[in-house]
């Protein structure tokens, strides 16, 4: 009976509605939402060499060599409604778009750019990668540029800036900058100075370069460096230590044990290139300072596998190296899950959209000496800026850039 009762009431308020009101239910229901589907009509590439006027020594070898250059691949990958998708890359896999690239993303929806990122995957484990004369972890960082203009294309379209395209979390992002590396005739004092320069720019977390054995510095010598910097900063400046996989399993627990009363927010890629997943449980088990890695996976099975080893604290999957964008957000999900924080290896304009869309995002990389990296202060004549240690996003729609006609003439070299 109470039921009953309940239908009768429900009935008689729904007539005693306005009519106005019943009507505009109505129309909102039957509102058409079509859009024009977008095509991909040409994509245009540059590859850009902008020599370095120093090296920059990390444990094993300098950044760009030893007659070092920046790269970075550069796409501008137009549509049929005159939306045009910055994307950009390191460089790897560049030499792929005069061999045929290009022409697989022609004609394609960027909306779908799930399928668009799975046609392209499935080559690499396939007899036409070999046909065409490609590489795999070429095709894979080629990739990421093009993944990220279809990014650009998308939330271009729909108004929005990247990140709350991908849902929003915040709208700034905390950053660290990376120096203190190993710079030929100097020491110390040069590195005090280097780091009080980035107090004065506002940044209170400093990630500094350690492992450098095989170039004569020992475990002591990384020590006096680091506490140096630490004197230096105070104790509220974050200090995060990268070793470029420089140490053997032995040395990495003994100089993570050394480094602990330095307060280390975390050790970066601590162990040799060729058995760094596996013994990080050991290192885990045998020091107290957290661990960070995963610049160096090109895929999310690859970083799955690091994960599970329950080894590492942070994530530092690289969009712009390999995969993409949608590459990292499936990782960023797996991470969350396993209570890892997202800490991206590169390039804070397109990472600083992923980790502000993100609840595990916990502080993004940037560099802000001119000699180590040029191309953050050549390149854009518009990027998110970075104050006081926050890199900041506004409402502009896409990723927020533009690149500079002038440095690209100079520097590029066209591929298609």
């Amino acid at each position: 009976m109470a039921e009953i009762r309940r239908r009768r009431f429900l009935s008689s308020a729904a007539l005693a509605l306005p009519a106005s009101m019943l009507v505009n239910t109505a129309q909102a229901d039957s509102a058409d939402y079509s859009v024009h589907q977008l095509k991909v009509t040409r994509v245009e590439a540059l590859l850009l060499e902008r020599p370095l006027t120093d090296r920059f020594w990390m444990s094993i070898s300098p950044i760009g060599g030893m007659k070092p250059v920046a790269t970075r691949l550069i796409l501008k990958v137009h549509t049929d409604a005159g939306v045009v998708g910055l994307g950009e890359g390191t460089g790897g896999g560049a030499e792929l778009f005069r061999q045929g690239l290009a022409d697989l993303v022609i004609g394609e929806d960027p909306f779908m750019v799930g399928r668009v990122w799975e046609k392209l995957f499935a080559l690499t484990y396939s007899r036409e990668l070999v046909k065409r004369g490609w590489s795999r972890t070429g095709l894979i960082e080629a990739m990421a540029a093009i993944d990220a203009a279809l990014y650009d294309i998308m939330s271009k379209s729909a108004g929005q800036p990247l990140y709350k395209f991908l849902g929003g979390y915040r709208a700034g992002v905390p950053a660290y900058v990376t120096g203190g590396y190993y710079r030929e005739g100097q020491g110390i004092p040069e590195l005090v100075k280097e780091v009080e320069g980035y107090l004065k720019q506002g940044y209170n977390a400093i990630k500094l370069k350690v492992g450098g054995i095989s170039g004569g510095y020992t475990i002591e010598a990384d020590y006096q460096r680091v506490k140096a910097v630490r004197d230096a900063v105070g104790p509220k400046v974050k200090l995060m230590l990268d070793a470029n996989q420089g140490w053997d399993v032995s040395t990495a627990i003994q100089a993570s044990n050394k480094m602990y009363d330095l307060d280390i927010t975390w050790l970066e890629e601590p162990l040799h290139w060729y058995d760094d997943v596996e013994p990080l449980k050991r290192l885990k088990e045998s020091t107290r300072i957290p661990l960070a890695s995963g610049e160096s996976e090109i895929t999310r099975w690859g970083a799955r596998r690091l994960m599970e080893t329950e080894a590492i604290d942070f994530l530092q999957f690289d969009a712009h190296a390999h995969g993409g964008i949608t590459e990292w957000r499936k990782l960023a999900s797996m991470a969350s899950m396993m209570h890892i924080w997202m800490a991206p290896h590169h390039e804070p304009h397109i990472h600083g959209h992923l980790l502000a869309s993100v609840p595990n995002g916990y502080i993004l990389e940037s560099f802000a000496n001119p000699e180590r990296d040029p191309l953050w202060f050549e390149l854009y004549t518009r990027r998110p800026r970075i104050e006081k240690s926050v890199l900041y996003l506004d409402n502009i729609p896409g990723l927020g850039i533009e690149f500079d006609q002038r440095t690209l003439d100079r520097f590029g070299t066209k591929l298609v």
